[in-house]
């Protein structure tokens, strides 16, 4: 694409100004915008005027002559105003929406196997590539494995991958789930390298089993864990109930459950204990008021100490 510039002599007042849109990619743009303006336009306006003359010796008459007056109108005029542009010449772009010029060029078809974009509709190549798109392998080596995805086999015998796409032969869709090892115990492969697991199970690939009854203790009493899952068992004199998991004590009607059978103990543990903690906390309470009934004793004496010394002082005696 060719541009014709306009070159001003170092002299002008404009050089500097051109110079600066030149080295920032910057072309301007003139555009003539037609703005209405409001004014006011003079215009004659004929009406009658009465008027009287002398006539006939002393007699006055009257008549009516047409005269004129200026008036003034509101009038929409059209004003001609040249606005100016900036905007990036062909083949430029900004880096950012923050840069103070157009100093990326562009290239409408992107430059291969490791090429960049140096001006516009130009690709600076790799050392062994050539072409437009630097597409053209110097050296062709072949790939030992075909390239994939629209791949192209670069010096040295790799692939080179579209965007989206990675692996040695360009195999991989990035845009979508890939996990390279399997996911195990029936999980699914949910992002790139991650897989979903069932219950039961955890790990990158699935592949470690939960210890259900190390971390949920669902069980209750005897647990035993098991490939994604686990097993409760009971204890002597006790059944397992339809839940799988609950314990209940063998005879009786309905019999009682092993959560409760253990409650009944703890509670029994806890008031021995709350018995005790309050003798222990009875002698240390009797103790205490003790101490604070000698300190009332003290204050008392202060105060009637206090009381009488505040006596003596009104009535100007000296207390001993």
């Amino acid at each position: 694409m060719q541009f014709q510039f306009v070159y001003y002599s170092k002299k002008s007042f404009n050089y500097k100004y051109y110079l600066f849109l030149f080295r920032r990619h910057l072309c301007m743009d003139q555009k003539k915008n037609d703005q209405p303006i409001k004014t006011k336009q003079a215009y004659c306006k004929p009406y009658f005027r009465n008027y009287s003359v002398k006539c006939f010796g002393n007699q006055i008459c009257q008549g009516v002559r047409l005269v004129y007056e200026t008036h003034y109108k509101d009038v929409i005029a059209t004003a001609n105003s040249n606005e100016v542009t900036y905007s990036c010449c062909p083949g430029w772009t900004q880096i950012s929406n923050r840069s103070h010029g157009c100093n990326k060029p562009t290239c409408s078809r992107p430059c291969l196997n490791g090429g960049k974009c140096v001006k516009p509709e130009l690709c600076a190549c790799l050392r062994g590539f050539s072409g437009v798109q630097c597409e053209i392998v110097a050296n062709e080596v072949a790939c030992s494995n075909p390239c994939l995805n629209g791949g192209v086999c670069v010096h040295g015998g790799m692939c080179s991958c579209l965007k989206g796409y990675g692996g040695p032969q360009c195999e991989i869709n990035l845009n979508t789930p890939h996990c390279s090892r399997r996911c195990e115990n029936g999980g699914t492969c949910a992002r790139h390298e991650v897989c979903r697991c069932p219950k039961g199970y955890t790990g990158r690939y699935c592949e470690q089993d939960v210890d259900e009854c190390k971390e949920e203790k669902p069980c209750d009493q005897i647990c035993y864990n098991t490939p994604g899952s686990y097993k409760c068992q009971c204890r002597e004199d006790f059944v397992l109930h339809s839940d799988g998991q609950s314990c209940r004590k063998e005879g009786g009607d309905e019999g009682i459950e092993a959560k409760d059978l253990e409650f009944e103990i703890l509670d029994k543990r806890l008031l021995k204990l709350e018995t005790e903690n309050y003798k222990s906390d009875l002698h240390v309470f009797k103790s205490k008021l003790t101490t604070i009934e000698k300190k009332t004793e003290k204050v008392d004496d202060l105060m009637s100490k206090y009381d009488r010394m505040r006596k003596c002082a009104v009535y100007n005696k000296i207390c001993l």
